[in-house]
């Protein structure tokens, strides 16, 4: 934690008046939205945060969610510029979705699983529910856990399966008798009718998530908690109308410190380095 900032307050800045006008100029931003991210800020925080793209016009398009057969299925398409899309579903599970990728899932789970669809690349950080099993389809395999973390590639004819935590089942859709049980870091590579598991050797391969993380219109609880997972740090609300503000922003090898710092710039926070290595937010 040395690289985390003391607590401060900044002044306003013109450059962040700039931006906000060109966020209210494309429709990205409501007139009353305009109110909640004004905020105090130093000249050096308004170039940090332009640096991070907060609310990036260009990246935007890359993100296209639409119905898909019933109004209650979303779909996230990821673009080519080497971001990871930042999802949490309604229970709280994350999925950390890769570049080139297409992850369709409901706005709700219901009927007693959580199902979802990945073409592409993603990193799952699933909670424990043994009532109620994640399920993920692929084209060729289909994947069950109860409450586990995995990175999951499936591409064209074949797919590759690593476990960070828990326990993972996969089973062929081809060969509904053909499953593999996957544990803590092993890897599990296969196609339409074949599957062959190995020990990781390179553990640092999963870390690919955190290199360029993006938020869109996401709960700051939900960002808090990604990061706090990732950072391993604890994150506080001084009241509960905080944790429902919502960001968008792009987090590139960023220390905690400074996502801290650009989080409360853009919602108008303050915050407050704890001694015992936690952030707390409050109202300014």
């Amino acid at each position: 934690m040395n690289n985390l900032k003391e607590y401060k307050k900044v002044d306003t800045d013109q450059a962040w008046e700039k931006v906000l006008y060109r966020l209210e100029k494309d429709g990205l931003i409501q007139e009353q939205t305009k109110s909640v991210l004004v905020s105090p800020v130093t000249r050096r925080l308004a170039y940090a945060a332009t640096l991070l793209v907060i609310i990036a016009v260009g990246s935007l398009s890359y993100f296209l969610f639409s119905d898909l057969r019933s109004p209650k299925h979303l779909t996230l398409r990821t673009g080519t510029d080497n971001s990871t899309f930042v999802k949490t579903f309604e229970d709280g599970s994350v999925a950390y979705v890769a570049d080139n990728s297409l992850l369709n899932y409901p706005e709700f789970f219901s009927g007693g699983q959580r199902k979802v669809f990945l073409s592409g690349e993603a990193f799952f950080d699933i909670i424990p529910d043994r009532d109620h099993p994640f399920l993920i389809e692929t084209n060729h395999a289909l994947i069950e856990v109860v409450g586990t973390a995995f990175n999951l590639k499936s591409c064209d004819d074949n797919f590759e399966l690593i476990v960070e935590e828990g326990n993972v089942s996969v089973t062929l859709r081809e060969m509904p008798g053909n499953s593999e049980i996957v544990g803590e870091w092993e890897m599990l590579t296969g196609n339409i009718n074949r599957m062959k598991k190995s020990q990781v050797i390179d553990r640092t391969y999963l870390s690919w998530r955190m290199n360029r993380m993006q938020f869109r219109d996401e709960k700051l609880e939900n960002i808090a908690s990604v990061m706090g997972r990732n950072f391993n740090v604890n994150i506080y609300f001084e009241d509960d109308a905080i944790r429902n503000r919502r960001l968008t922003v792009t987090y590139h090898n960023n220390t905690i410190g400074t996502i801290a710092e650009v989080i409360a710039f853009s919602l108008g926070l303050d915050y407050e380095i704890l001694p015992d290595s936690g952030i707390i937010f409050s109202d300014k």
